[in-house]
């Protein structure tokens, strides 16, 4: 039995019961395997190691448990507790792993130093894990009117295998939760995220003689102007969200410093509105593309297929859910107007799956994948009572 398993079954959720639930949490390390950089060790990627420490300490309190696997050595956790009634169902959802460790002195070792605790995945999305673990410890003495699932899902920073995963299961649910820091408020809207490639071939030539060459940076240059003036004319601004956004994250050009550059790779990130699709966005700057190679001489552009695409959810504030966690922050002195965050999460998924989810955990999202990772102590001690509170308030 892991050593999670020792944490106390004394009734309450306590900050006590928080600092070593999850210190033990993230002390497991569990890097996602797509962020390992040469060098890394192997032991930092264990996403199946933390999934069965939260088995483990889930199964011991005789939680029904199923570990579900996604991949070789990412595991999806399950744990249900059954409904006394027959009340809606309500799926709870964080993630197992979390982001790289580059610059961190001692990214695994819990330090708690003035109501916070500090290490890697503190906040995101462990401090997440450890309120629904103790929120399931609370229900299984005494069950809600409805069915409550908690998914430990693996894959979350990345590619969302988890829970694209769980969600083609036949299991249905009412409701969601997905756990991200919200500082406690409910996120009912989040922008979605595509990103892709795009490869701009001109001609090599010596730069003693640039006239020969065509020159792949002044190209991607002027595309980049495009791709601008392209966002300017997009004047949507949703009430939550704000306007779309394009970022391009890399630009990687040249051969040689003698060589006028005959290609350029750039890579872009556009967070898009409810309203738009990534394949849609895509597509459009795609267009863009194609259209200035055609009109430039000894030009070819490649834009290449997204490598991601997290859809954008907008649920409505009628939905059951919204109004529930709402009641219960006004009830623990949380603003309960529902937010908007530009982030996305496995969150979108769930609402692509049916499931009517808004977002919701302990701490502030500006510390998640910072150098310094840090959550409030009594945070994760309140989401874990706010979350008792919100499955037992379901009703018929």
């Amino acid at each position: 039995m892991n050593d999670l398993s020792k944490t106390s079954n004394e009734a309450g959720i306590t900050d006590a019961e928080v600092v070593k639930l999850l210190s033990q949490l993230v002390a497991v390390p569990s890097v996602n395997i797509a962020f390992r950089q040469p060098g890394d060790p192997d032991d930092w990627f264990h996403e199946a190691r933390v999934g069965a420490a939260v088995a483990d300490w889930l199964g011991a309190l005789g939680i029904d448990v199923e570990i579900d696997m996604v991949a070789p050595e990412r595991p999806n956790v399950i744990a249900r507790i059954k409904g006394s009634k027959s009340a809606p169902s309500m799926l709870w959802e964080g993630h197992l792993d979390t982001v790289q460790v580059t610059g961190m002195a001692a990214p695994f070792t819990p330090r708690v130093e003035n109501g916070r605790l500090y290490a890697r995945g503190a906040v995101d999305d462990k401090g997440c894990l450890a309120a629904f673990m103790l929120a399931m410890r609370d229900l299984a003495r005494d069950p809600p009117p409805g069915d409550v699932t908690f998914l430990a899902a693996s894959d979350e920073e990345f590619s969302f295998t988890g829970i694209t995963h769980h969600m083609e299961r036949p299991e249905r649910y009412a409701m969601g939760i997905a756990g991200e820091p919200t500082e406690l408020r409910v996120v009912r809207a989040c922008k979605g995220c595509v990103r892709w490639f795009v490869d701009v071939h001109g001609r090599a030539a010596h730069t003693a003689k640039p006239h020969e060459g065509v020159d792949a940076v002044k190209a991607a240059r002027k595309l980049l102007d495009l791709f601008e003036d392209e966002m300017k004319g997009r004047t949507e601004i949703h009430a939550l969200l704000g306007p779309a956004t394009l970022t391009c994250t890399q630009f990687e050009a040249g051969e040689g410093p003698n060589t006028v550059p005959s290609r350029a790779r750039l890579r872009f990130d556009y967070r898009y509105l409810p309203s738009e699709s990534g394949e849609a966005v895509w597509k459009s700057f795609k267009a863009i593309a194609d259209k200035f190679a055609a009109a430039s001489t000894g030009i070819h552009i490649e834009s290449h297929d997204p490598f991601i695409d997290s859809a954008a959810m907008d649920v409505a504030a009628e939905e059951p859910i919204v109004g529930l966690m709402s009641r219960v922050c006004a009830e623990s002195g949380i603003d309960p107007e529902p937010e908007g965050v530009p982030y996305g999460s496995d969150s979108t998924k769930m609402v692509m799956g049916g499931v009517p989810t808004i977002v919701f955990g302990p701490g502030n999202i500006v510390q998640a994948h910072s150098l310094n990772e840090y959550v409030e102590i009594a945070q994760v001690t309140k989401a874990a009572k706010m979350l008792v509170a919100v499955a037992r308030s379901v009703l018929d």
